[in-house]
């Protein structure tokens, strides 16, 4: 038994230092300016080994994640060697069906990994660790006007039946870090990593109950294009 654990402490340290020491994106979304034919992106790996990595884009849907892929993006190279050091640049060229002009559309682009294997140990037994990461791909159209930066202003929240509603008058995705209500000396959780659509609205429930919400205070954390979190205040 102490041996079996010994082994399976082992195999986590060495997640732990994989997932720590890996290929890494420049930057913590990507925006596409639709101005633009194509938008290059920047990998690094800063490990001391090589890496085999694979790229592919999806539209947010469980279908479209689980087909490995979508025919929204080209992108070149898809599946590359990264040498200890070295840097990767990536280009998406969209091709997809048209998009609204007024605002945001939301993608994600996923890169995984996978140690590169060396010849003399190919005929061993070894353990072989994937990670993937994620990010958003924020398209914007020709036609968005305005700025990202005016984002929390575009916000209104107003009180219906026990619940936020949170409207998003601008052509901007509302990335949503945490949201709390401030009230009776307590702080109750509304959201947490989530988003509102450009032009659109949500209702969030507190997650515990408040007996009455009017005269609350809204704190909002949002995330702006350089992954900084922002905060806002509003009364209820």
């Amino acid at each position: 038994m102490r041996k079996y654990l010994a082994t399976v402490l082992t195999l986590l340290l060495i997640m732990c230092k994989y997932a720590d020491a890996s290929v890494v994106m420049t930057g913590t979304r990507v925006i596409y300016d639709g101005k633009m034919s194509s938008k290059t992106v920047q990998l690094k790996n800063p490990d001391k080994q090589p890496y085999i990595v694979q790229i592919q884009t999806d539209n947010g849907t469980q279908a479209n994640q689980a087909a490995s892929g979508n025919d929204d993006f080209v992108v070149t190279p898809q599946i590359f060697r990264m040498e200890a050091g070295s840097a990767q640049s990536i280009r998406l060229m969209y091709i997809g069906k048209p998009l609204p002009e007024d605002r945001e559309s939301v993608f994600y682009l996923s890169f995984t990994q996978l140690p590169a294997l060396n010849k003399a140990n190919l005929g061993g037994n070894q353990l072989v660790l994937a990670i993937t990461n994620r990010v958003k791909i924020f398209y914007r159209p020709k036609g968005l006007t305005g700025v990202s930066a005016d984002t929390p202003q575009k916000l209104s929240f107003s009180l219906s039946d026990k619940q936020v509603k949170v409207v998003n008058s601008g052509g901007y995705y509302a990335v949503v870090r945490h949201a709390t209500l401030l009230t009776n000396g307590r702080e109750i959780t509304l959201a947490s990593s989530t988003m509102v659509p450009p032009e659109s609205s949500v209702n969030w429930t507190p997650s515990a109950p408040v007996s009455s919400l009017k005269g609350a205070r809204l704190r909002l954390i949002l995330v702006n294009d350089y992954g900084i979190d922002t905060v806002t205040e509003r009364t209820l």
